[in-house]
């Protein structure tokens, strides 16, 4: 597709209906491409249901597709966005990857998305792009530049996934914003590096079932709130260096099934009231020279407080 410029009546030939049964299609790696436009009188890829455009810089010109349910775009102009997004209004899935600016209102039509997928785009605080996704219930955000996260995300009452992944510039989590995700299920912060401390927003989090924190160096306690959180069954913390201590309020998460720690090598112990954790199934702990040394079987330190737990396994090695 180096070379093609427009796909016009040429490619679609003197049929009444183009490509009646095409439910998937790929435009990739297209420079040159600049329109995309159909015949009015005919009917083109009327069950189309998934598009995928990747690296088409100039291409600003795309038929009306409104039976489109999953949309892959990135790498394209930015003026394309607006009525391509606006115009699929059953959209249940959405990738967007590559723009320095997301328009204003993007997605104010899109009552029935599920699925969000943003990936190196810059978003500010103050963008409305989250506002009105009554039915979203998963979201991704990786390698953004963002400082703190969009205000809209404390009206997504039906969010059961958020994963934030590679935001740089992150420098904190909302304490109020975190407070309509009801539904949250799992929460997952990964390589964000500028995140010094974890909101006592989390607190709010009571419907969270699954919790990972990793990648983060500057992260030196976590939140007190955590004890509110009644529903967690996983917690991970990994990669977390300037990770000093946990606070004993980890002893309220009585459904705690598995604690996995690793590579926090500051870490000095484990607060006594995880003894206090009796639903807690497996242990983990490699890569934490301290807490390694303390939760030796039978000699170590902290050995009292977890030898209830069935499954233990420190620096590879399983009790």
């Amino acid at each position: 597709m180096g070379a093609l410029k427009y796909i016009d009546n040429n490619f679609y030939g003197d049929m009444e209906s183009s490509f009646p049964s095409l439910e998937v299609l790929g435009i990739h790696e297209a420079p040159c491409l600049e329109e995309w436009t159909t015949v009015y009188s005919t009917e083109h890829f009327p069950v189309l249901s998934s598009l995928t455009i990747y690296s088409c810089p100039k291409l600003v010109k795309l038929p009306l597709l409104q039976s489109l349910k999953d949309l892959h775009i990135g790498g394209t102009n930015v003026t394309l966005l607006t009525p391509l997004i606006m115009n699929a209004t059953v959209l249940t899935s959405l990738s967007i990857s590559g723009f320095t600016e997301l328009p204003d209102g993007l997605l104010q039509n899109q009552k029935q998305l599920g699925s969000l997928y943003v990936r190196s785009c810059s978003l500010k605080s103050s963008s409305d792009l989250l506002d009105n996704l009554s039915s979203l219930k998963y979201l991704e955000i990786r390698g953004c530049s963002i400082e703190s996260l969009p205000v809209g995300l404390q009206n997504l009452s039906s969010l059961k996934t958020l994963h934030l992944n590679c935001c740089d510039s992150l420098v904190s989590l909302p304490v109020n914003g975190l407070q309509g995700l009801s539904s949250l299920s799992s929460l997952r912060i990964q390589n964000c590096k500028t995140l010094a401390s974890l909101s006592e927003g989390v607190g709010y989090l009571t419907s969270l079932q699954d919790f990972l924190i990793n990648g983060r160096p500057e992260l030196t306690s976590l939140p007190r709130s955590i004890q509110y959180l009644s529903s967690l069954r996983y917690l991970s913390i990994c990669n977390c260096s300037g990770l000093i201590s946990l606070p004993d309020e980890i002893q309220h998460l009585t459904l705690l099934s598995e604690l996995e720690i690793e590579h926090c090598y500051n870490l000095m112990s484990l607060p006594q009231g995880v003894r206090n954790l009796t639903a807690l199934q497996k242990l983990t702990i490699s890569g934490c020279p301290h807490l390694q040394r303390r939760c030796k079987k039978l000699r170590g330190e902290d050995w009292p407080n977890i030898a209830h737990i069935p499954s233990i396994e420190i620096f590879n090695k399983r009790w």
